[in-house]
């Protein structure tokens, strides 16, 4: 078989050939020049497409390192804001201890009561601290929201909501980043959930009248005995025992002991600590405990008394009206939910809207929001009602109409307000519930220097100070124990964001060490490679000079 080939084919063939060793040459300078195997995905197809995964994942990395860093600021902010508050409590609480002391002037509470009035503002301010993007740190996720404001009547309102920001700093694991003033502040357990009321009883009736509103009040000149706001101690026995029985009623029934009776009549004087006796001439109370509260009961004798005889200050059963120790007689029972109401300041009608009282218990604790509500009038007798807190894209939940006569009721999720006059479009008020089993920090702290300011010296007055001060004792260990509980998350959390910063330097270095595997040069074999294909480049040049230069002709002659 004879195969024909053409002078064209073969100078083809030659410099095709010459062309691809030339290429390979170029590339292999190239990697050496580069010192990257890949140059193009067409090099390595697979470990192109391995690449650009390993390079996706060090960006993510990349966004949670930027992540790591804005968590670890923000926490440790945090937790230094959180410890000058610890300090500015601890502060006040050393007040409080010195504001019970028995042996102080009105004058001296009064001096008292300045100082925590300046740690009162102290304190309002650290809830409101901003971070260095000018975001309160206190205020959940509207971080714009100054969470905390005095309110005209000197209590406080948190405007903030409950929410909690994170970060994503690893492909599983966010860290939340801050905490809202309401968790920290404000759902603080209060431990004076007590109304009493004294008044005077029949001392020929063997139990007390029922209910407590028919006891007459008891006249200030004649009154001896008196009994502090109880103290919750246990909140899972107040709420399960106490309840079920109340109202109760108290009654002493002679110079050293009392009755106390469920609002069934049933005497239950046993459940009591003492078994109903007291001593009246302790300086310092006698303290009673009753299904999870603690109250104490005094006896401030009068000039004239006889201490050693106090049965002698027994009322005459037989002459009506008589006044003695034995007639004094009170009710206990758990305080209401109240209502904090504001109006709007842009409000252009001169109505207002009363403290609420809750119409229907069942309806209140299912719907009422816990955050407290807005009353936007878009009338002058029709309104919405918002949730708290209230934004650009809030929609309402309900809506009413408080059309007159006036004073009118608006009635929102079991709860009943009172308008004063017809409102005007774009009134506004706010309706936030305080509920008993809660007490904000500041609303403690405001309640006990108003109570210092306003504390009269007299024997009378030493008690009421000593009861505000064991309120606000009880609740600022409670609003202390929050706060340092809160710490104590941030301090896990920091060290949730340690471990990640090295678990994540760990699988950066790991992603790096792969990828300079899949994409950087082997020198040596590299310039192996190129001295071979610089020889087979050669080669085939001086083959291709030899065939050039055959011709035809030259084997005819």
């Amino acid at each position: 078989m004879v195969m024909r080939i053409s002078s064209i084919q073969t100078f083809n063939n030659g410099v095709g050939g010459i062309q691809r060793n030339y290429a390979n040459v170029t590339q292999t300078q190239e990697q050496i020049s580069s010192g990257k195997r890949i140059l193009t995905p067409a090099d390595d197809p697979v470990a192109s497409v391995r690449l650009l995964q390993l390079e996706q994942q060090q960006a993510t990395f990349g966004q949670y390192k930027a992540n790591l860093t804005a968590a670890k600021n923000s926490l440790t902010q945090e937790e230094t804001t959180l410890s000058s508050t610890i300090n500015v409590l601890q502060r006040i609480r050393e007040l409080t201890v010195q504001a019970g002391g028995g042996a102080l002037s009105s004058q001296d509470r009064k001096a008292i009561a300045k100082e925590l009035g300046e740690r009162e503002n102290e304190l309002l301010s650290q809830m409101n601290s901003t971070n260095a993007r000018g975001e309160y740190l206190f205020s959940g996720f509207l971080g714009k929201t100054q969470p905390f404001v005095r309110n005209p009547d000197n209590t406080y309102s948190y405007n903030g909501d409950e929410g909690q920001r994170s970060l994503q700093v690893a492909s599983s694991t966010t860290v939340a980043i801050n905490d809202n003033g309401r968790r920290l502040f404000e759902d603080v357990t209060n431990a004076n959930r007590i109304i009493n009321a004294s008044g005077v009883n029949n001392p020929a009736l063997p139990t007390p009248p029922l209910p407590a509103t028919t006891i007459a009040p008891v006249p200030a000149a004649n009154q001896r005995v008196f009994i502090s706001p109880g103290l919750v101690d246990d909140s899972d026995s107040f709420n399960t025992a106490f309840r079920s029985g109340e109202p109760y009623s108290l009654a002493l029934v002679s110079g050293t002991s009392f009755r106390l009776y469920d609002s069934a009549g049933v005497d239950v004087t046993a459940q009591t600590s003492n078994g109903g006796t007291i001593d009246p001439l302790s300086n310092s109370g006698n303290v009673i405990n009753f299904r999870g509260m603690r109250f104490q009961l005094d006896v401030v004798l009068q000039p004239g008394d006889n201490d050693l005889n106090l049965d002698s200050l027994l009322a005459d059963t037989a002459t009506p009206g008589s006044p003695g120790i034995n007639t004094h007689s009170f009710t206990l029972q758990s305080a209401p939910t109240s209502f904090a109401v504001t109006r709007g300041s842009a409000n252009a009608s001169v109505a207002t809207v009363g403290s609420g009282v809750i119409s229907n218990q069942a309806v209140f604790d299912a719907q009422f929001p816990t955050s407290g509500v807005l009353l936007r009038f878009t009338s002058a007798s029709n309104y919405d009602v918002y949730v708290q807190p209230v934004g650009v894209a809030s929609t309402p939940v309900a809506s009413g109409v408080a059309a007159g006569p006036y004073p009118d009721t608006i009635s929102v999720y079991g709860a009943d307000f009172s308008i004063s006059a017809a409102a005007a479009t774009g009134d506004e008020f706010t309706v936030q519930p305080q509920f008993q089993e809660q007490r904000g920090i500041l609303n403690t702290i405001a309640r006990l220097r108003q109570a210092l300011e306003s504390s009269p010296s007299s024997p009378v007055g030493n008690l009421a100070i000593r009861d505000e001060v064991n309120i606000a004792l009880k609740n600022l260990d409670n609003g202390i124990g929050q706060v340092l509980e809160v710490q104590t998350e941030i301090g896990a959390r920091m060290n949730l964001v340690d471990s990640t910063e090295n678990d994540n330097e760990d699988v950066t270095l790991v992603n790096k060490a792969v990828q300079s595997e899949l994409r950087d040069l082997d020198y040596a074999e590299a310039l192996s490679r190129l001295s071979f294909q610089t020889i087979v480049l050669e080669a085939a040049q001086q083959s291709y000079v030899k065939i050039a230069g055959l011709n035809l002709f030259d084997q005819l002659r």
